[in-house]
């Protein structure tokens, strides 16, 4: 299988930095966060 990675452009890394510090506490960013993992992970199995 060959290897994917996914680069986020600098806001969007900045906002997955921020829900990543806030997760732990709230649960709409612990929601979004787990979204966007969910995300990753379905283009990382499926790169086409």
């Amino acid at each position: 299988m060959k290897t994917v990675r996914v680069v986020l452009s600098p806001e969007a890394e900045e906002v997955y930095n921020y829900l990543n510090k806030e997760a732990p506490v709230s649960k709409t960013e612990r929601t979004i966060l787990k979204a966007i993992n969910q995300k990753k992970e379905l283009i990382k199995q499926n790169p086409h």
